[in-house]
């Protein structure tokens, strides 16, 4: 019995039998090449189960592998799991690949996955949890070497995908590891197309081909990732030689760069939403004051009306087509048209600062009230300048913005996780086709036991809509799933838990015959690069 998808079976079953003739037909390259590759973010850790974030993928796909496999156009088909069924509404099967090997040649096993999937739930400090991804799991039972048996405590149709998106380390490596022996590199043993070599952090990162990939070899020998954030900066990389690919080409320098003889330049509209994140739950914030700019014992971000308010003060038109010149769509839900979830009624707020003041005088604050934003600096294409187009948004708007702060993202995400900030910018992707693991993440209450809201820094909370999301998580027929998806997402943007901005534009960029794949995953990786013959 195939799981129900949130694609059509048919796309399915044909990456299945794609990732199969892959495996099959791959053979070693001609002639071994190195890249050199300039990102824009840096990971946190080496370790794959510390942080659950965009800016991580980008590496850990590099050096371990996971159960699924996601594609450009996150289509799911196996990895490391070969097949799967569903016994009953709790119990899945999982047939594992065989002839897998992690790099230090060891068998790839059952053990491996049930150690990974327990160890991913509870890393410490880990600034984004795993534990979404596995809190479902109830128990966990190896049948035999290569089939493993999960239930779920109550009916969970996606677990698979969640599970599926979990990186695969080696039990033999990692048992007892900590985060820092994952950096050092001993523990950090995968099944990926890549062994890891060094890290020196801020600086770069060296990988070297894994001839032994179920897959077959990669026809990159040496791979180095160098991290360069500011943009003028990676562009002069990528036109000096100093790097074969970049990441995070600014909207405004694409024309340029397509005008440049030997660049190639590749992108697409991807699923990943900005929007700004607010204290909802607290009844004092730690950077709200009142108009005059002191201390203030009461928090008007819990209000629903101020959250709407806010949202009408932000021209969304203007930050996608001055701020990004074009580089985004404006958003007013959690996924993009085609999606599943996808609401075609809701669209983005209305940019109207009349009713916003309006709104404002209503929930009690005529004269406004403080506010400092805070944002990544290099995490995304104008990031901190897209915060400051806030500042200046919400000021018009009647909130006295105290100040404008940003910094490097590898620590902006612990300090957001750890709820020092009151309004902030942040950006959320997944792997997975449909709303569902954003609103489960972003806006159900926390409850890490459970893999709810682990990435819910604002610890926005609604009774009415976790029961909603509870009802579209356990609906087995995709129809079903994605209408109650809506139903959800209605209530949390009715709300306004958080403040969708805009669905952001990937850019890629690269030189000679070298190309990367614009993918909605919005990874910058080794697998979605590729010599042009």
């Amino acid at each position: 019995m195939t799981p129900p998808r949130p694609r059509p079976t048919s796309v399915l079953l044909a990456a299945a039998t794609m990732a199969g003739l892959v495996a099959t037909l791959a053979a070693p390259p001609a002639a071994a090449r190195d890249i050199t590759m300039g990102r824009v973010a840096e990971h946190a850790a080496i370790d794959p189960h510390f942080n659950n974030a965009g800016n991580d993928a980008s590496t850990m796909r590099n050096i371990y592998d996971s159960l699924l496999n996601f594609d450009v156009n996150q289509a799911i088909g196996p990895s490391l799991a070969a097949s799967w069924r569903v016994l009953d509404p709790l119990t899945w099967e999982i047939r594992l690949r065989e002839g897998v090997r992690f790099h230090d040649g060891s068998p790839f096993t059952a053990e491996d996955v049930v150690f990974s999937l327990t160890r991913a739930k509870d890393v410490p400090n880990s600034p984004s949890s795993w534990a979404r991804n596995v809190g479902d799991i109830a128990t966990m039972t190896v049948v035999d070497p290569l089939t493993i048996r999960i239930t779920s405590a109550v009916p969970t149709p996606l677990l698979l995908e969640q599970i599926g998106q979990v990186y695969i380390a080696s039990r033999r490596a990692a048992q007892g590891a900590t985060t820092a022996d994952f950096n050092s590199g001993r523990a950090a043993i995968g099944t990926g197309p890549m062994r890891f070599v060094s890290w020196t952090p801020g600086d770069q990162m060296r990988l070297t081909r894994f001839d032994g990939h179920w897959r077959g070899p990669s026809e990159f020998e040496r791979v180095t990732v160098r991290f360069i954030t500011n943009p003028a900066a990676r562009l002069s990389s990528l036109l000096s030689g100093g790097v074969d690919i970049i990441d995070g080409v600014p909207p405004g320098d694409v024309a340029r760069l397509e005008r440049e003889r030997g660049i190639r330049v590749t992108s697409i509209v991807t699923p990943r939403m900005a929007y700004m994140a607010l204290d909802s739950a607290r009844d004092e914030s730690p950077f709200v004051t009142d108009a005059e700019g002191r201390p203030m014992a009461r928090n008007p971000l819990r209000d629903p009306r101020v959250r709407q308010a806010m949202s009408m003060m932000i021209n969304r038109e203007a930050l996608v087509n001055t701020l990004l010149s074009g580089g985004g769509v404006p958003a007013g839900q959690i996924v993009p048209v085609g999606q599943g979830g996808y609401d075609p009624a809701l669209a983005p707020m209305p940019f109207d600062v009349a009713r916003a003041r309006a709104l404002l005088a209503e929930a009690g604050w005529p004269n406004g009230f403080g506010l400092t934003i805070h944002s990544s600096n290099n995490r995304f294409p104008q990031d901190a300048a897209m915060a400051q187009a806030l500042g200046q948004m919400l000021a018009r708007g009647g909130i006295r913005v105290n100040g404008v702060t940003t910094m490097p993202f590898n620590v902006y995400i612990g300090q957001a996780t750890d709820q020092r900030f009151s309004a902030f910018l942040f950006a959320y992707n997944s792997a997975s086709p449909h709303s569902a693991d954003g609103l489960r993440g972003l806006l159900a209450t926390r409850d890490l036991s459970r893999g709810l809201g682990g990435t819910n820094r604002g610890r926005y909370s609604n009774a009415e809509f976790d029961a909603a999301l509870a009802r579209a998580l356990a609906a087995f027929d995709e129809e079903e799933r994605n209408r109650l998806l809506v139903d959800a997402t209605r209530i949390a943007m009715a709300d306004q838990g958080i403040i969708p901005l805009l669905w952001q534009k990937s850019f890629w960029a690269s030189r000679g015959d070298i190309e990367h794949a614009a993918n909605m995953l919005d990874e910058t990786s080794v697998r979605f690069a590729r010599v042009v013959r």
